[in-house]
């Protein structure tokens, strides 16, 4: 950048400063920070209160939310979806919150895939995993009040089958439902952003507004998001 044009800029931007209208009106920051999303008292105080708030925001966001009362129960539910997706191959974690995943799959004729990708071989990695249709992961947290799920990169715990097929399965231990992000934060959150590469919140499917301002599910991530909450 030439001295003319840093002049020149600097020139531009004293201007607009000086047309930059006082807002008088303006609020002060409030003393404490105040929650973004808001509770009930029996969704406060009462476990299935809270798990029906977070149903009810994740349906909301057009996914697919099951609840069974145990890990057993939830192996069933994810074979359930491979059949239903006619899937013969699947990403997954390593790192499961279930057992036996794997070998159950293999037993429907799924072929289990759990990413390993290399620099070298990325792109060609990518093209030969473009037709799996269904993506399972486990879950390290999730908001009920904004239907939120956490994932954290870690080993055996990447991104891809989060991201690249079509549908999304996600497994939730029970525990691991905290009221809001706040929540979180305060108790296992901060360890988990600290030890963690990366940290994906996923707010139901893939969505974009781009295009006349209509929503379009699946253009840059899964279409098909579903939820298994066990306990």
């Amino acid at each position: 950048m030439t001295l003319e044009t840093r002049m020149a800029r600097a020139a531009i931007l004293a201007r607009l400063r000086q047309s930059r209208p006082e807002f008088d009106e303006a609020l002060s920051a409030p003393e404490s920070p105040l929650p973004v999303t808001r509770l009930s008292a029996a969704e406060l105080n009462d476990s299935e209160a809270l798990l029906a708030r977070f149903r009810a925001e994740v349906e909301r966001l057009s996914v697919t939310f099951q609840h069974v009362p145990d890990s057993e129960s939830a192996l069933d539910a994810l074979l359930a979806v491979a059949r239903a997706q006619s899937a013969q191959s699947a990403l997954l974690w390593q790192n499961l919150p279930i057992y036996g995943v794997q070998e159950a799959l293999q037993s429907v004729g799924v072929q289990p895939i759990v990413p390993q990708v290399g620099d070298a071989a990325r792109h060609d990695i990518y093209r030969a995993w473009n037709d799996v249709p269904l993506g399972i992961s486990g879950v390290d947290a999730a908001f009920a009040t904004t239907g939120t799920l956490v994932l954290a990169t870690d080993s055996g715990q990447g991104r891809l089958p989060s991201l690249l097929p079509p549908t999304h399965v996600a497994l939730l231990p029970r525990q691991k439902l905290f009221p809001r992000l706040e929540d979180w934060l305060l108790t296992y959150g901060a360890q988990t952003l600290m030890r963690s590469r990366s940290v994906v919140f996923i707010t139901g499917p893939s969505r974009t507004g781009d295009i006349e301002m209509q929503i379009i599910l699946g253009v840059h991530g899964p279409k098909r998001l579903h939820i298994i909450v066990f306990d």
